[in-house]
């Protein structure tokens, strides 16, 4: 049986089919090429790489916004699950124009509701500040967290500054964010840091990957990796304390063994925009580092951008390029390749961890008997954290002194680490990255070497090539440790790198051991819980999954049970509590009959809020009145009319009464009054959610209409349906009568501006020869705060 997502597809492709076979018209966005489609059991996440050349003339930028509209077409065709802007979105930060094109471009996936991420390049930035005003304005935190795409399948997670995972040294705006995302089975964390990451980002980050245990990471940046596909190891940014590439690596990337993938724009070299690398972080699992930038192609770029296709299930990702002004997809290796990654979540338990603290020797001395065992006593070796070597790449430099021709041609190294249950491991795997041979040894047993000869190794044995410390990383070695050779408790790995020739100007050594483990099923994780007051009486919980197979959660306030969320929530309001009361939460996970350890979190709710009555439009306030027998002015009751040339007076208004402050009579015979007079008055309103319980009681007679902001609010002593200046009131009460009856109207709080509010009235007279008439009126209720 077909699958609706599969339906959907085949009917896409049949429709590309066709559309493709018609002339391509100018600003027309070509549909993908069937191959293009996306199989079942994937998502796609679409990278769009530097657009400054679209954004810095009107002339391109419908450039922009046919790669939004591309990706809002490809929705269901591609399973578009997100969007990464890799920064650039301009040329030049001061340009407002600029930033009102991208932001207009962007907003194609607001409205699609496609979940979208943006960080800013070095274009988008003020390098004598490091801010961006116009970012700040239209790419800000909320315009993400309050997307409509917000669900608990993706949301925006936060922003450096939020306070969310503790107190920040800065607040960066939207500049720095996260974002998550579940599809397909696959949890991820897509993170996006600024250009050349500031010193004060790498521990929020560190942060935001320990607040979510559960997830795989995907890091985008705007620059990484340039178009030689090395990371750079030079920063421009004169600001701020800022880490180069290669830092970035080595100290947020490689020690986190959940990141996966790292994207970045950026770099770019005429036609090449397009390089990747892939290294192993410190559990030996490959990061995949890929470069987009197509800013130096002809019209700013032509339109290219990247899509990447996961499909958890088969631990595969594939890459394509596609530009829908050119109408076609890119089909070269450096554009369109597959991936390999461990997005099943088999997790590989780390025995033990890239860059940990090894004994090492570096001298020209005979190997000491028994050194690969594990009774060798390596006390008097020297103690250094890897990777170990000398020259670039290296955390710890063991070389000896100049000249190099004494230097010794090999290194040993060792450590000890500790394996619960051997039995139940399966797979163990070591991965070395070394320069220029190696060979290993498991509990004094060899299990690998390369770049070496065959036979018997010694202290004078050469590695047969030179690879340079780079190209070595970036091809690990990768040792299969043999069943039965692992043992409970205390292991030993060793291991000897060998130069090709003395002179080398570097050499590496750093070593991962990795393996599965089967075995009972395990509670899950504790979900790490955060709470927080949304007002008086309400607390808004927000917590990470805890990992695959949790069937639900367990939400206990002061210990007491007051929700069980599904498996696929993320959030919770906690509503009908008191002001001013602190709470405490427990949040637990489960996997049918076994509990994660508890989350916990607290949250106290502010005081309620202090209403007192307080007044709006005072009795006795001036307002600008017209009486004319002529008909009233167009659009005389709303907020724009301009009221400049009528009269104005302080209320009460009429004639007739000793209670009269200003007279709007006009001069005898009495036949010749017009029967109604019109007022309006301005009053300012700071914020209308501040008020309620409004009330406008006025004193009138004969009868009088009221507006708000040209809405009519009341009436009272009027006939029904649509009113004129030679509407009569249908009543003749006197003056003293309508001040002791008086009338009073409800005022919603909606019907208030921020800012400037007008209310416009109109009395009318029962007939033109009464001896008495009169207006005054008080809008008042209650004010919060």
């Amino acid at each position: 049986m077909t699958s609706p997502a599969r339906a959907r597809r085949s009917t896409a492709r049949a429709a590309a089919s066709l559309l493709l076979a018609l002339p391509i018209a100018a600003g027309v966005l070509l549909p993908p090429e069937p191959a293009a489609a996306a199989p079942e059991g994937s998502f796609t996440i679409a990278i769009i790489p530097d657009t400054q050349g679209y954004t810095a003339s009107a002339a391109l930028a419908p450039t922009f916004t046919a790669q939004t509209e591309w990706i809002a077409a490809q929705r269901e065709e591609l399973g578009i699950a997100f969007a990464i802007h890799l920064g650039d979105l301009v040329e030049s930060w001061p340009v407002a124009a600029q930033w009102e094109r991208a932001s207009a471009s962007m907003a194609v996936l607001d409205r699609a509701g496609i979940p979208s991420s943006v960080l800013p390049g070095n274009h988008d930035l003020d390098f004598s500040t490091g801010g961006s005003p116009h970012y700040d304005r239209l790419f800000p935190p909320s315009r993400y967290a309050e997307a409509s795409w917000n669900s608990p399948a993706v949301s925006y997670g936060g922003y450096l500054g939020d306070g969310r995972l503790g107190r920040e040294p800065v607040d960066r705006g939207n500049k720095d964010s996260y974002s998550l995302l579940s599809a397909e089975g696959l949890d991820l964390l897509i993170l996006n840091l600024e250009f050349e990451s500031p010193e004060y980002t790498i521990g929020w980050a560190q942060r935001v990957i320990d607040a979510h245990p559960d997830r795989q990471v995907i890091l985008a940046t705007h620059g990484f990796i340039h178009t030689g596909g090395a990371r750079s190891n030079t920063v421009v940014r004169p600001d701020t304390t800022v880490l180069t590439a290669n830092q970035l690596w080595q100290r947020l990337v490689y020690p986190n063994c959940r990141v996966f993938m790292v994207v970045n724009g950026h770099w770019h070299d005429g036609e090449n925009g397009e390089a990747r690398r892939s290294d192993p972080n410190a559990c030996g699992r490959p990061v995949h580092q890929i470069l987009t930038d197509y800013q130096s192609r002809a019209n700013g770029g032509d339109g290219w951008l990247r899509t990447y296709t996961f499909t958890p299930a088969e631990d595969r990702i594939d890459a394509a390029t596609y530009s829908p002004t050119l109408g076609r997809y890119e089909e070269d290796a450096s554009s369109r390749f597959s991936l390999s990654a461990d997005l099943s979540g088999r997790t590989p338990e780390v025995l033990l961890a890239g860059g940990a603290t090894w004994r090492w020797r570096n001298d020209a001395g005979a190997w000491p008997a028994g050194w690969t065992g594990a009774g060798f006593a390596d006390g008097g070796w020297g103690s250094a954290r890897a990777p170990l070597g000398f020259g670039s790449g290296v955390a710890t430099s063991i070389d000896v002194p100049p000249p190099s021709s004494n230097r010794p041609r090999t290194m040993l190294f060792r450590q000890s680490f500790d394996v619960a249950d051997a039995a139940g491991l399966s797979g163990a795997t070591i991965t070395t990255r070394a320069d220029d041979g190696v060979a290993v040894w498991v509990n004094g047993t060899e299990v690998g070497r390369a770049g070496l000869p065959a036979g018997t190794l010694s202290t004078s044995t050469y590695a047969s090539a030179a690879p340079s410390t780079s190209a070595a990383t970036a091809a690990p070695r990768t040792f299969a440790i043999p069943a039965g050779l692992l043992r409970d408790g205390a292991n030993v790995v060793a291991a000897s790198t060998h130069l090709n020739y003395r002179a080398t100007p570097d050499a590496s050594f750093d070593l991962s051991i990795t393996a599965q483990r089967a075995g009972a099923p395990t509670a899950p994780a504790a979900p790490v819980l955060s709470a927080a007051a949304s007002g008086p009486d309400a607390v808004t919980l927000s917590w990470t999954s805890a990992g695959p197979g949790v069937t639900g959660f367990e939400l206990r306030r002061d210990g007491a049970l007051v929700a069980t969320p599904p498996a696929s929530a993320r959030s919770f309001a906690d509503a009908g509590l008191s002001p001013s009361t602190r709470y405490e939460y427990e949040l637990v996970a489960r996997a049918g009959a076994l509990a994660s350890a508890p989350g916990r979190a607290s949250a106290t709710t502010p005081a309620a809020p202090v209403e007192q009555p307080a007044t709006l439009v005072a009795s006795g306030s001036s307002w600008r009145w017209l009486r004319t027998p002529a008909a009233w002015p167009a659009g005389w009751t709303g907020a724009g009319f301009a009221d400049g040339a009528w009269a104005q007076g302080r209320a009460p208004l009429g004639f007739g009464s000793s209670s009269i402050a200003t007279s709007t009579d006009v001069p005898p015979p009495s036949s010749d009054r017009p029967r109604s007079t019109v007022m309006r008055h301005r009053f300012t309103v700071d914020d209308p959610s501040r008020w309620r319980e409004l009330v406008l009681r006025t004193r009138a007679d004969d009868g009088l209409v009221v507006f708000l902001n040209g809405v009519e609010l009341g009436r009272a002593g009027m006939p029904t349906g649509a009113l004129s200046a030679q509407s009569y009131a249908t009543a003749a009460p006197r003056t003293s009568t309508a001040v002791a009856a008086g009338t009073s109207f409800a005022v919603p709080a909606s019907a208030l501006r921020a800012g400037e509010n007008v209310l416009a009235v109109s009395v009318h007279l029962n007939y033109r020869a009464t001896p008495d008439s009169s207006f005054d009126l008080q809008l008042a209720g209650l004010r919060r705060g």
